[in-house]
């Protein structure tokens, strides 16, 4: 089997899902099936404790914003408010589409390594959201509007 590459990576998702509509079997293997449920298990139960408010800090997520925005967001002093239950179930289905997504590229066979690496660049420590076949990619959901 050749090689996969990133460029395909959509093609072959639909390639492989559309066999479903055929009726023909995925061939998922068990080890794929449990390490999804694991992974579904780890984001449900990270995503029910809650996280200490902390001071806003520069992060891999904030850069491109708008130096002034970055400077009011450190420096400005706030009254922690909490989340509203929407955005605290829009976080949850935004960490489970990242895997769905990571579990298709997988089954569609591309590599996927590197899942939530620390890197720091420039002195800013972040995580990657993953590398597809030795690619850094970043999964996104978004709504037609974003």
């Amino acid at each position: 089997m050749a090689k996969k590459k990133l460029e395909t990576v959509v093609d072959d998702i639909y390639h492989l899902v559309g066999k479903l509509g055929n009726g023909e079997e995925l061939n998922i293997t068990e080890k794929q099936f449990k390490s999804f449920g694991k992974f579904m298990e780890h984001a449900l139960r990270d995503w029910a404790t809650p996280r200490e408010a902390q001071r806003p800090t520069l992060r891999m997520s904030n850069i491109g914003r708008p130096t002034r925005q970055l400077w009011f967001d450190m420096n400005s002093e706030r009254t922690p408010s909490g989340l509203p239950a929407p955005t605290m179930i829009k976080f949850l289905y935004g960490h489970i589409l990242e895997r769905l997504v990571l579990f298709l590229v997988e089954i569609a066979g591309h590599k996927v390594t590197d899942e939530q690496k620390e890197i720091t660049v420039g002195g800013i420590t972040g995580h990657m959201d993953c590398k597809i076949d030795g690619q850094v990619v970043d999964i996104k959901s978004a709504s037609g509007f974003g």
